[in-house]
């Protein structure tokens, strides 16, 4: 009976093993089908790839896999086939450090540099901003706005907005800090895959993609307004990705010079998708289109400035000085009468 009983114990956990093998490769299958299924529907590109040559590569691969995370390094290939430059994976543990902010994970918290420059100019740094956690977005802006309202009380001549080395980030706060200093709704979007135009907005502390709130914010400067300011902008070859949005929300707004060579030229616009174990993909959806709807499709091409600077040094302070001289002479144009 003892044989008999252990026999009929082992031949249960063998069954029991193996409909667990099976749900795990079920699971990891539908998680691959899920994240191709996301990347085919919305993937700019996704017309422009071989899609029943990926999918038989993966099919190949992932009934080879024993769990989700041995998936990754196969959605990052076939991110990289559709050839945007900009799509990207990012696995739960990155999803959770941003989720959880830059206090929380030891990171240093995004400064906001200001000066007043020769006595009459306004000189302010947008840094980049990697996070997803809405207390420090509230933060972020408020920090920013807050400091261009010091800069409005001292009533100067002009303004400098520094977006050299900023890197990206999230933009939704980046839009809305500087939302105070653009002189109109539509100025920044992108054109989707049909070629329908969208448009994001900021109003009443939202952020608006077309009319719908995506985002709301708790500020404190909410009401804070520079009217019609002269204004330059700082940009380089480092500015990029929701940096280079920003920059282009100024394109053709009066008043407003751009200095610097080129930006980086990631200018293709991204939306997150959270997958079941809590990554990201971040997919290329659009080209991006400023007030003018200008399309800004050519990866690397980036952003022109109005007046180039011309050879660098290297040396940062040196190249610092090129950059104001040139945004002195252009402001010192529109002030001296």
């Amino acid at each position: 009976m003892k044989k008999i009983f252990l026999s009929l114990l082992l031949l249960v956990g063998l069954k029991v093993n193996a409909v667990v093998q099976i749900q795990n490769r079920d699971s990891i299958k539908i998680y691959v089908d899920n994240a191709l299924r996301i990347i085919k529907n919305r993937s700019i590109n996704s017309g422009k790839t071989d899609w029943n040559k990926i999918d038989l590569e993966v099919a190949q691969k992932v009934g080879k896999l024993k769990s989700i995370r041995e998936t990754y390094p196969i959605i990052n290939d076939v991110l990289k086939e559709l050839g945007d430059s900009h799509s990207k994976f990012f696995p739960p543990e990155t999803v959770a450090s941003y989720v959880k902010g830059y206090r929380a994970t030891g990171i240093s918290f995004p400064e906001i540099k200001t000066t007043f420059l020769a006595n009459r100019y306004a000189y302010i740094v947008l840094p980049a901003f990697y996070c997803y956690n809405m207390d420090e977005w509230n933060e972020f802006v408020n920090n920013f706005r807050a400091e261009l309202s010091k800069l409005s009380d001292q009533k100067p001549k002009g303004w400098i907005l520094d977006l050299r080395d900023n890197e990206g980030g999230m933009f939704a706060p980046m839009y809305a800090a500087i939302a105070p200093l653009l002189d109109q709704s539509n100025v920044i979007g992108w054109m989707d895959s049909n070629g329908k135009n969208n448009f994001f907005n900021f109003k009443d502390d939202r952020l608006f993609e077309n009319k719908k709130a995506v985002y709301l914010f708790k500020l404190i400067t909410h009401k804070i307004k520079i009217k019609n300011p002269n204004l330059v902008l700082l940009i380089n070859e480092r500015t990029a990705s929701s940096a280079e949005f920003a920059a282009i929300s100024f394109v053709g707004q009066k008043n407003v010079t751009i200095i610097g060579n080129k930006t980086n030229g990631l200018t293709s616009a991204n939306q997150e998708h959270k997958l079941s174990d809590g990554a990201f993909l971040v997919l290329t959806e659009g080209v991006t289109i400023d007030r003018n709807l200008k399309q800004y499709i050519n990866v690397g091409e980036g952003l022109v400035g109005d007046i180039k600077i011309g050879q660098l040094t290297g040396n940062k302070e040196k190249d610092k000085k090129l950059y104001l001289e040139k945004a002195y002479e252009v402001l010192d144009s529109k002030t001296v009468h």
